[in-house]
């Protein structure tokens, strides 16, 4: 086996664990039930409180970089050389 095989075995178990974690953030944002902030209009133009914010957090979080980063390093896991490459 090859270091990059080797590489890219270690980095898939890590994009593995990193989705575990991605589960247990979203499970964390689904226990913290919505408040009248985020379900009523009204509200909406008000400063956040505490559980909207955390929610608000871990959504974003797990969009806006969990997700990118599992998916690349899947793509980098997955990679495969070109004929004559390595």
């Amino acid at each position: 086996m090859t270091a990059l095989d080797l590489a890219r075995r270690h980095i898939g178990r890590l994009s593995e664990h990193l989705r575990g974690v991605r589960y247990q953030l979203i499970g964390i944002q689904a226990s913290i039930p919505p408040t009248r902030q985020e379900t009523s209009p009204e509200d909406l133009e008000s400063d956040p409180d505490a559980p909207t914010e955390i929610r608000s957090i871990l959504a974003n979080a797990v969009q806006d970089s969990l997700d990118p980063l599992i998916r690349d390093l899947e793509t980098a896991a997955g990679y495969e050389p070109r004929a004559g490459e390595e």
